[in-house]
């Protein structure tokens, strides 16, 4: 699979957690299965969104290695951080990313989501966003 030079792969926050969780080198896949040049995008609100549960859940120190180990690795990646952070205390980081993709989409650009959520498949899939998830924990596909 190729990705054209306005390739953008917006992450989401299960995704960016992958390495730790399921032990999967995403970005080396990303880049053997769907062939550079593609941009990798972030939203700053993934990171608020993961920060925001570990100090909430502090008792989950799996959570705050994963991150912690994830990050590290999402760092030594080339990405554009977007600085942008939920305005309603009711939106979704998830709708949040979606908005942000679908204007890239209507910019011209070949637009996908890398996330496992399933919701957020469904609300791409009813949008016309591609998206790139794990199969079979270890593979990564585009639905």
């Amino acid at each position: 699979m190729s990705l054209s030079v306005n390739s953008q792969i917006f992450l989401d926050a299960n995704f960016i957690l992958i390495p730790a969780t399921l032990n999967v080198d995403i970005y080396k896949q990303l880049e053997i299965n769907f062939h550079k040049p593609f941009k990798l995008v972030v939203l700053s609100a993934i990171f608020t969104e993961l920060e925001e549960k570990i100090r909430k859940y502090p008792l989950k120190n799996k959570l705050k290695q994963e991150y912690k180990l994830c990050r590290e690795i999402l760092e030594q990646q080339s990405y554009t951080l977007i600085q942008c952070e939920r305005q309603h205390p009711g939106k979704l980081v998830d709708d949040l990313l979606l908005d942000y993709a679908l204007n890239s989409f209507k910019d011209g650009n070949d637009v996908y989501i890398a996330t496992n959520d399933k919701e957020l498949r469904r609300k791409c899939r009813n949008r016309n966003i591609k998206v790139i998830f794990v199969r079979q924990r270890k593979f990564l596909d585009i639905e």
